[in-house]
């Protein structure tokens, strides 16, 4: 631990003597700077997966501030129904539905309604969300479904014209930060750094670095950094690296196994604008993945899975009226990538909540550890995702998201097959 710790120290020093050094090129103006307002990118959780295109659209329908004292308050909302249809067979036998093994839905209805408020001066800024998300039905609905999902104040302490150094602290989700579509889906109770510099010439790089809480009972905290390179060459490359410490020694067996997880991923994208498509966007991606500090369990058969890769392709932005966008990906990831809590990947279904080290999925202990033929999980599973976003009207949107994996290993735990099939209307104002 205290090399990692060292480690990471060693990085933001010499991330920051490196966006510290002059430029020697001609100026860049600000905006060229930034990765884009981490305050402005909205949620992006395995049960509400929505696409970068549709947060940027989000983004730009903001437009209505309230100015006061040379400040601004940005205040906007959502209001979503939602359809979801998921298919889970455990060793050939279902899992949802009527008369199946556990009393959860086939076909489920959600309603949800989002509060966003945002309100930034020159060198300072805050931003609030409040997510009201709550099952439909007479019988089966629920009322009492809130969540803060977004809490944290910043500032700029360093505002120079192509180097700035912010600081942020509070709650957010960790992809509101760092990018990837099998992990980083848990909430960031934290502080973060963030440094950006550009140089005309060669692009725009960043270095980002925090320090989250994972738990104050047993004063446990997790360390991330991310460092990346935009528009390479002032050509679409985009490249970006992260690491996230979340392992702390126990003596407990089971949580020990549940946190030692030091993940690194490298993700590489090319994104251009071809005349032969009406000037709409293309872009490629791929990443790799893997836990360091992974070994062989029991669950194992003695041998570590601590791989994992995606890759995949996106059409389209939208932003307006009849706008449309395509993203479709493929993900094989194994079974000790990422802990459960962070999993954002296409997943295993898992309605039983059974773990990978012990038998309840939130990690306790006192439920007992899960064995080669028991272990589930997040992981140990390949399979893709298409997701499809249509905008009826500059404020009405329609989602549609497939997504459908199986078993990697088959040699570990139980043979599941997951599918669901989900369809949102977003109103978003």
């Amino acid at each position: 631990m205290r090399k990692i710790h060292r480690f990471l120290i060693g990085a933001l020093l010499i991330g920051f003597s490196l966006f510290a050094q002059p430029d020697t090129e001609a100026s860049s103006p600000p905006e060229a700077v930034v990765q884009g307002d981490v305050q402005f990118n909205e949620k992006r959780d395995p049960e509400a997966d929505d696409m970068e295109a549709l947060r940027r659209w989000i983004r730009d329908k903001r437009l209505v501030t309230v100015k006061e004292i040379g400040s601004d308050l940005s205040i906007s909302g959502e209001v979503r129904t939602e359809f979801q249809d998921t298919m889970e067979v455990r060793n050939g036998v279902p899992q949802r539905g009527s008369g199946a093994v556990f009393d959860k839905p086939q076909y489920a209805w959600d309603v949800e309604v989002n509060v966003m408020i945002d309100y930034r001066t020159d060198r300072t800024w805050a931003a609030i969300k409040l997510e009201f998300d709550n099952d439909m039905g007479q019988r089966s609905g629920t009322v009492d479904g809130l969540r803060l999902e977004k809490a944290y104040l910043g500032g700029r302490i360093v505002p120079g014209d192509t180097f700035t150094f912010d600081g942020e602290i509070g709650r957010r989700y960790l992809f509101n930060v760092f990018d990837s579509k099998i992990e980083f889906s848990s909430i960031f109770d934290g502080v973060l750094f963030r440094f950006n510099k550009a140089w005309a010439a060669i692009g725009d790089y960043y270095f980002n670095l925090g320090a989250l809480l994972v738990n104050d009972k047993t004063n446990h905290y997790a360390y991330v950094t991310e460092m990346g390179g935009l528009r390479i060459g002032n050509v679409g490359l985009n490249m970006k690296y992260s690491v996230i410490d979340w392992y702390k020694p126990a003596a407990n067996e089971a949580n020990r196994l549940r946190y030692k997880y030091l993940v690194s991923q490298l993700l590489t994208s090319y994104q251009f604008y071809p005349e032969w498509i009406g000037k709409r966007l293309i872009k490629f991606y791929s990443a790799g993945l893997c836990n360091h500090l992974a070994e062989g369990v029991p669950q194992t058969h003695k041998h570590r899975q601590n791989w994992a890769w995606y890759a995949g392709m996106a059409i389209g932005l939208v932003k307006k009226q009849y706008d449309w966008a395509i993203d479709l990906n493929y993900q094989w990831c194994q079974a000790q990538v990422v802990p459960e809590f962070d999993s954002s990947g296409i997943g295993r279904g898992n309605t039983a909540g059974v773990g990978f080290y012990t038998n309840n999925l939130d990690g306790d202990p006192s439920s007992g550890l899960t064995t080669a033929k028991t272990a589930v999980g997040e992981g140990n599973y390949k399979g893709f995702e298409i997701e499809a976003l249509y905008a009826f009207t500059d404020h009405l949107t329609v989602l549609q998201n497939f997504k459908y994996s199986n078993t990697l290993n088959k040699n570990i735990g139980p043979n599941l097959r997951y599918k669901q099939y989900e369809l949102e209307f977003i109103y978003a104002f």
